[in-house]
């Protein structure tokens, strides 16, 4: 059985899928990025406490939290997994004025937020599948 925290961090990352969808119908691309990256964060982070059966560490970096999950033997779609990367940026840059050297509205285009929110939505789904294997 899946543990309640590891539902909750799942829930909470289709919820960021939900917030990021909202805001590519607005044009709020910077948003979309942020929440694609958080969403990934999120879901990755449920997988730490089914498969790694620990709290998940305070970082927000998801090739981080992702390469602590490979050691253990998951492994995401060798074209999924290349992408990666590409969500750290979102986390600061997407905030913060003086990560974005400017606004951060102004830092992610609207291909770049479609990008983000694909692969997050490929990220959570992996996820989600591999939960279901968990129950």
């Amino acid at each position: 059985m899946v543990r309640e925290e590891a539902l909750l961090w799942i829930s909470a990352a289709e919820e960021d899928l939900f917030d990021a969808e909202l805001a590519l119908q607005h044009g709020r691309w910077f948003r979309v990025a942020f929440y694609a990256h958080q969403a990934v964060e999120k879901a990755l982070k449920a997988l730490h406490i089914v498969i790694l059966r620990e709290p998940p560490p305070h970082t927000h970096r998801v090739t981080v939290l992702y390469s602590k999950l490979r050691e253990k033997g998951f492994r995401l779609p060798s074209g999924l997994e290349e992408k990666l990367p590409i969500l750290n940026k979102y986390y600061t840059i997407t905030r913060y004025p003086d990560a974005a050297n400017g606004l951060p509205s102004e830092v992610v285009d609207e291909e770049e937020a479609r990008r983000a929110l694909d692969i997050a939505k490929r990220v959570v789904e992996v996820v989600r599948n591999e939960l279901q294997r968990h129950t």
